[in-house]
């Protein structure tokens, strides 16, 4: 079969897109919002949901209110049964490899939620044998996809303070979860750091090389891991200081945090989601977020559909995401033995 007629349906103004059709893993908390978003998606069809509680199901059911959908208790069945290009995988962090799996080896392509899987050495792990298929594997980065961003960006890629030489960064939310987060012995690194440390690679366009790290529960945390942490970093010759936490007490930052980008010409900062550069005479100028098609999450959807069309990998594949992954992996190495990490040293599963 040919790819124009795999994904192409003829009419009489001759080859149009068809619609992707889509099974959705996973609907309780997180996933009733991605319900939202694949249900209204102009260029996918939602034909499937999954979730192992039928309180969850009937949720969805309700939620969605389409009589084509069909609901399943057990993913394989709903992978068998059903005829569909991509499996949405909307579950704990745990059950991502085995889901993946799963659905590759029924001939879906997979788009995952962050992280890849619960452990890097999973990550490698399904890594190497999503090889084995000609799917795609993708993880949702959303934040890369918002015009605050986007215009950050540029700025870099246009060299509007000349080369970067160091970054800081930081994130303060006070954010109660409950559920299988509160679980996790460093909450903030596993669950939350790796969309800034993706951000990072995002926007600086190079990759990291050494990380150290450290972290602390406060007195106060309602979490029973490690709630605050603070990285510092090297990519490629730049010093990135990261702090984060879950349990701030004062103001709050946004989701990506607050940076500044410092560089040999000024520095480009991100202050309440508002970008802007001050060059090294003084000189202040806000730069205007880009307006994008799509955002967010929706062009997390639009990137997968595009790359299918286009039959080329989206730009957070595995294949990518896992450097981006690996920065935690070795950020937990680095709390774990008290001293800097290679990111090559983590990374030596990789084929």
């Amino acid at each position: 079969m040919t790819y124009v007629h795999q994904y192409f349906e003829e009419s009489e103004r001759g080859f149009i897109m068809s619609k992707l059709k889509v099974i959705q893993v996973g609907t309780g908390g997180f996933g009733t919002s991605w319900l939202e978003i694949i249900d209204n998606f102009e260029a996918i069809e939602l034909v499937g949901v999954v979730d192992v509680n039928h309180k969850n199901l009937l949720n969805a059911k309700e939620f969605i209110k389409n009589n084509k959908v069909e609901y399943f208790t057990d993913h394989l069945e709903a992978f068998s049964k059903i005829k569909a290009d991509i499996a949405v995988i909307i579950t704990p962090p745990q059950t991502h490899k085995r889901l993946a799996l799963d659905a590759l080896e029924n001939n879906l392509n997979v788009f995952m939620e962050k992280p890849i899987a619960h452990t890097l050495e999973d990550a490698l792990e399904l890594l190497e044998k999503s090889k084995q298929y000609r799917k795609f594997v993708m993880i949702s980065q959303n934040y890369r996809w918002r015009p605050e961003i986007e215009a950050v960006k540029q700025a870099v890629q246009k060299e509007k303070i000349g080369k970067i030489e160091y970054v800081e960064w930081n994130f303060r939310r006070a954010t109660k979860f409950g559920g299988w987060r509160d679980q996790y012995e460093e909450i903030l690194i596993e669950d939350m750091s790796i969309h800034h440390f993706d951000l990072m690679r995002h926007i600086l366009g190079v990759e990291p090389s050494t990380v150290f790290a450290k972290s602390m529960k406060p007195s106060w945390s309602w979490f029973n891991g490690k709630s605050t942490a603070t990285v510092i970093m090297n990519f490629e010759n730049v010093l990135i200081n990261y702090f984060g936490s879950w349990v701030t007490r004062g103001k709050e930052t946004p989701w990506n945090g607050e940076f500044k980008l410092v560089g040999e010409k000024g520095v480009i900062e991100l202050n309440d989601d508002c970008p802007s550069i001050t060059f090294a005479d003084g000189m202040f100028k806000e730069l205007l977020p880009v307006p994008m098609e799509f955002e967010d999450r929706e062009y997390s959807l639009y990137e997968m559909t595009e790359a299918i069309k286009e039959n080329r990998k989206p730009i957070t594949d595995i294949a990518d995401n896992i450097n981006s992954f690996a920065i935690v992996g070795a950020a937990l190495e680095s709390i774990k033995q008290e001293k800097e990490i290679e990111i090559t040293s983590v990374l030596k599963g990789r084929g």
